[in-house]
């Protein structure tokens, strides 16, 4: 499924997601739609959310304050999904992203959907798979973030995908082996939506560049023609 021209309502958890992890998501919503909810949620009285501080300020995020009695876990997680409850319901957006790495938002992420909304999750590599799951779209902050600081100019292989990407194929594509581009992505989606050619260390997003560049032994992995003005893609015999 395609993710574009959406509104979206973006809830940090400042407790699971560091700061230096911003601009990636942000660039990242952006290429989704227009952001129209940009709240953040613990306690910035603490040193721990210090770094968050600026970009209060400096991109009108809306701090919702919840002061650290305790641990302070409880009543972050509880707030933001009360505020998310809230903008389910009033319907003013079609698209959440919940900035987290915890897993206790997965169930938040599976109402929205069932709802007939398009939820975006971002964390850390090390978010639990349940929560990942959940979700239409997962940034990975981290890689995007050690990816755009290295600075790659060689898309870097990974075998899991390839065979990911070939197995769509053999199942779903035409007699002759030519399946539809639009439809395989839509594919790939459901199985690693966390897919994202920044990932392996790509210049752009544009997932066609992507597959198209992708080369095994100086060899291209899978062929491209254009049938009727559709881009279609097999596997390169």
């Amino acid at each position: 499924m395609e993710i574009k021209d959406k509104t979206i309502a973006l809830l940090i958890d400042s407790e699971n997601v560091s700061q230096k992890y911003f601009s990636v998501l942000m660039e990242e919503l952006h290429s989704f739609g227009d952001i129209t909810y940009k709240r953040i949620y613990g306690d910035f009285t603490s040193q721990k959310a210090k770094g968050w501080r600026q970009l209060l300020l400096e991109f009108a995020i809306e701090p919702m304050q919840q002061y650290s009695y305790s641990s302070g876990k409880n009543s972050t997680d509880s707030a933001m999904i009360i505020d998310a409850m809230d903008i389910l319901y009033k319907g003013t957006v079609d698209c959440i992203c919940l900035a987290t790495s915890d897993s206790d938002f997965t169930k938040l992420a599976t109402r929205f959907r069932n709802e007939g909304y398009t939820v975006i999750g971002a964390g850390e590599k090390k978010t639990p798979q349940s929560f990942r799951a959940a979700c239409d779209r997962f940034i990975l902050m981290d890689v995007l973030l050690a990816e755009g600081e290295s600075k790659k100019e060689k898309t870097t292989i990974d075998n899991r995908l390839i065979e990911i990407a070939k197995d769509i194929i053999k199942n779903e594509a035409e007699s002759d082996g030519w399946m539809h581009f639009s439809t395989f992505m839509n594919e790939l989606y459901k199985k690693e939506n966390a897919f994202n050619p920044k990932n392996y260390g790509h210049s752009n997003s544009k997932a066609i560049s992507f597959f198209k560049e992708l080369k095994i032994k100086d060899r291209n992995v899978f062929a491209f023609e254009r049938k009727n003005n559709t881009d279609t893609i097999r596997i390169n015999s």
